[in-house]
């Protein structure tokens, strides 16, 4: 087994976008020419310039990520030592400016580097962790809530619940040690894709941030529809940013066997379109 690590990372003097902690923020940047538009997974790859598959991080981002993805992961795939690739995107704070990006490409062999971009992500890189907070990270289990019995909405609250514990734990981890931490939270998103997901479903990398995508205390059922394969609960996510709620539409597409519901696909709907997130 081929196995290669590398880090890139920007200076320690990096910039601050705490205060860009919308889409529309990063956008205007954008087209200020202040940011630049980055896709996860580059058309050298397959990938699509479309919402799910954009950030938006300055240029210094997309030139480290360019020379990793076709200097050192295409040639590799082309030696048929990878065949497949993940990039996924650390945020810090409220800001939607990625403060990392880890790549990874696997298959046979491995390859693993983070492109550090602003925040903890920059500071961190030489920070020891201590064996007590390394011990600390392996500690996380879902709540023993059973999902058995539970009718829909139930089954997506529960969900939302254990999400949220998922989130916290990965952030946490993350920010203790970024290497170890990304490892860590992958392992725990596993367990909580195998209790509410079929076996065997195979998830999209995952993504997480101090700010959970899906919290209870914001997150309401709108309703829940019956369907031919099973039914849809329809959900709104509302954060408050100072004086501006924004808002953000779901869809959870729920399966029944004869004991209980599983979670097949969980959708973020825009005028756009619809778009997995699971």
């Amino acid at each position: 087994m081929l196995e290669w690590l590398r880090r890139l990372g920007a200076p320690k003097t990096g910039p601050d976008y705490r205060h860009v902690d919308s889409r529309h923020k990063a956008e205007a940047l954008y087209k200020r020419g202040e940011l630049k538009k980055l896709l996860l997974l580059p058309m050298e790859f397959g990938g699509q310039d479309e919402p799910p598959n954009v950030v938006y991080v300055p240029a210094f981002a997309v030139e480290l990520k360019s020379r990793l993805d076709l200097s050192t992961i295409r040639p590799m795939a082309e030696k048929g030592l990878v065949r497949k690739y993940t990039a996924t995107p650390a945020y810090e704070g409220k800001s939607v400016v990625p403060s990392a990006i880890r790549i990874s490409a696997t298959e046979p062999g491995r390859f693993e580097g983070v492109v550090s971009i602003w925040g903890k992500a920059l500071q961190q890189e030489s920070e020891p962790v201590s064996e007590d907070r390394a011990l600390e990270q392996r500690a996380f289990c879902l709540p023993e809530v059973a999902v058995e019995g539970l009718g829909p909405d139930e089954f997506v609250r529960a969900y939302i619940a254990d999400y949220e514990h998922w989130n916290s734990f990965a952030n946490d981890a993350y920010t203790q040690d970024p290497d170890a931490g990304f490892d860590l939270a992958e392992s725990a998103y596993a367990s909580l894709i195998a209790k509410y997901c079929p076996p065997g479903f195979q998830h999209q990398p995952v993504a997480f941030g101090s700010d959970a995508s899906h919290d209870n205390s914001r997150e309401v059922v709108l309703g829940v529809e019956l369907t031919p394969q099973g039914c849809v609960v329809r959900t709104k996510n509302t954060k408050l940013i100072g004086t501006l709620a924004i808002a953000n539409d779901y869809e959870y597409h729920l399966k029944k066997t004869a004991e209980r519901w599983f979670l097949v696909s969980l959708l973020y709907v825009d005028q756009e379109g619809k778009y997995e997130g699971l």
